[in-house]
């Protein structure tokens, strides 16, 4: 008979735990004595140039593939003794939808662990169009510095590029409020580094006169 294929996408912001849910329920089929592949983003280098890894440091077990493109691994992926293929930061992979479904057809359980939105709140391409394609869907949340819930995921410095890897020193997670306090609250840092204050400018300008006086009586 044949397998029955299976997507679940796990959701969520960083810090919620995406990668922890992803290797539980990776391990369990592993446990099963099921053939498991794990997917790396090759670009994620944070904690492991070749494991999956979580924030605080706990790694996945078992057989483990890193790409840039999943087209890349595509013939491990589709082997026919592969029952289970668990792939983490799934928002990087720009053929992510294509081969999960085909994955699905193809009679294997798929697990995608990615981010709800990126440092914008905007949507990650890939997942949007991943999701129809889904059979489960788990969104998890973290938890704000105020206490409460955190959907979201905000950017603590200014780089504007949609992909920037990092840990707490780029970002944190946050409810709606504190994103909307933490904007501000860098925006006007932002404009305090990028606009010298007055006095600094008025010191700048009197060393500069003192400095021309000199060179005169020396001339």
């Amino acid at each position: 008979m044949r397998a029955r294929g299976h997507v679940c996408v796990i959701l969520g912001p960083m810090f919620s735990g995406k990668t922890t849910e992803l290797l539980r329920l990776h391990e369990r089929h592993v446990r099963a004595q099921k053939k498991c592949l794990l997917v790396k983003y090759a670009g994620d280098t944070r904690y492991d140039k070749d494991c999956v890894a979580t924030h605080d440091r706990k790694f996945g077990k078992g057989a483990t593939l890193k790409a840039e493109h999943l087209a890349d691994v595509r013939d491990k992926l589709f082997d026919k003794e592969i029952e289970v293929v668990s792939i983490d930061e799934g928002q990087f992979f720009d053929d992510l939808e294509d081969t999960v479904s085909r994955l699905a057809l193809a009679g294997k359980v798929v697990y995608v662990a990615a981010l709800n939105g990126d440092f914008s709140k905007k949507p990650f391409p890939q997942i949007s169009i991943l999701m129809p394609h889904a059979d489960e869907v788990t969104l998890l949340k973290a938890v704000c510095e105020c206490g409460l819930d955190a959907n979201f995921t905000f950017r603590v410095t200014t780089d504007k590029k949609v992909v920037v890897i990092g840990g707490e020193d780029s970002y944190k997670a946050v409810c709606r409020d504190c994103y909307e306090k933490s904007l501000v609250e860098r925006d006007a840092s932002d404009e305090n580094v990028a606009r010298p204050s007055m006095e600094s400018t008025e010191k700048r300008k009197a060393f500069d006169e003192n400095e021309g006086a000199k060179r005169l009586r020396i001339a």
